[in-house]
């Protein structure tokens, strides 16, 4: 199983104060990867629930989404097939829709954003506390929040 290889804590706010609607994140994957993952947690000392679960299969350019729940994986998941991932970087964008309770992520290019999936999530999204990057991750280049 791959091990976090960055982890980020979200700062604690009040439910009425501004909140993080998006997250961008740039890195460098290693040298013939496999995979990678990005979390985002409800515990940043716990992965027993995950609100969303974004793995880039690089080989079968293909995406999973899902979330786990008190440990286990849900069976109803997401499964995409893109091949976009097919350099030795990524550039994401994942933006958080609370009145949906959805997470739009996108692709970012010098051309642009390109859609990539939007993802219906099970827990609220005030739930999450941390965001964990997995698997095949040289180096994170960039991680930031935008708040409203």
């Amino acid at each position: 199983m791959p091990k976090v290889k960055y982890s980020c804590v979200l700062p604690t706010v009040d439910k009425d104060a501004d909140r993080v609607t998006k997250f961008t994140i740039r890195g460098n994957l290693t040298a013939s990867p496999q995979q990678f993952s990005i979390n985002f947690v409800n515990n940043p000392n716990c992965s027993d629930n995950i609100t969303y679960h974004f793995k880039v299969m690089i080989l079968l350019q293909t995406i999973i989404e899902n979330y786990k729940q008190k440990g286990d994986w849900s069976l109803s998941h997401k499964e995409t097939y893109l091949n976009i991932f097919n350099e030795s970087d990524f550039n994401l964008e994942f933006t958080l829709d609370y009145a949906n309770s959805t997470i739009v992520v996108y692709q970012l290019r010098e051309a642009g954003h390109n859609f990539i999936s939007e993802f219906d999530t099970l827990f609220d999204l005030t739930e999450i506390q941390a965001v964990q990057i997995w698997g095949d991750v040289q180096k994170v280049k960039f991680f930031g929040m935008t708040y409203d």
